[in-house]
This record gives structure tokens, sequence and C-alpha cells, in this order.
């Protein structure tokens, strides 16, 4: 028969080996919260990130003349650098279109749309905004 000290011990074991999974499944549990909230945060950062941009896209396709000859849906990307105010202090063709007068139209209208529209959340901000042109879109 075992001693009334070793079943005590191993009592103790067992009480210690409990609150450690415990503390795992508690750590596990955190973690995947951690994660979770991480996704969500960048998640919503994306999603503004993309509203901000279109209400600066819609602004500029506003004001684009399209040339008389432009023929299918030509893609113009432009680096639009910027204040914080919305002051156009650039637009610098990155990709061309294929059409000459759409890529000039593109970058009048760019720097006519100035100040762009801010975004909602101020940490959305950046000074270097990586913009793409369609005229059907």
């Amino acid at each position: 028969k075992a001693k009334p000290r070793d079943d005590e011990a191993q009592k103790r074991l067992r009480e210690e080996l409990a609150r450690e999974q415990t503390a795992l499944v508690l750590e596990r549990e955190r973690n995947q919260l951690r994660e979770q909230l991480a996704r969500d945060a960048a998640a919503a950062r994306a999603r503004g990130l993309a509203e901000y941009e279109a209400r600066i896209r819609a602004k500029v396709r506003g004001n684009i003349v399209l040339p008389q000859d432009l023929q299918g849906n030509p893609e113009a990307v432009f680096l639009v650098e910027q204040l914080p105010t919305g002051h156009v202090l650039s637009a610098r063709l990155e990709k061309k279109s294929g059409h000459k007068g759409y890529d000039e139209a593109v970058e009048r209208a760019i720097l006519k749309s100035s100040p762009l529209p801010k975004p909602d959340r101020p940490e959305l901000f950046s000074r270097e905004l990586r913009l793409t042109f369609r005229p059907k879109e």
C-alpha cells in the first residue's frame, strides 16, 4: 500500500499538471483572439483604404476628358504624391496604357482634382498612392 506522503505528492503533481494545462489552454485562446483581432484590423484597414482610393478615383474620373479615338479599356497606373491636405505634388505615370492621349488625359485629371479627398481615418493617409485608371471602370 502507498504511503500517505506519496499519495499527497501525487495529488499535488496532478493539481500542478491541471493548472499548467489550464494555463496552456488559456494562452492558446489568448493567442487565437489576438490573431483574430489582428486579421479583423487588417481587413478593416484594407476596406478603408479601398474606399479612400475609390473616392479619389471617382473624383479624378469626373475630370478625365477621354480622347475621341480611344478604343478598348486600356489601363494606366500612376504614382501620385500628395500632401496631408490632399494637394497633389506630382502624378507620375508608372504603367503606360498604350494610348498616349489617355495617359495625358488622366495625368491632367489627377492634377485638376487637387486637393484629393482625405481618408475618413487619418491613419489611412499615404503620401504616395498607386492608382489604376481604366476608362470603362
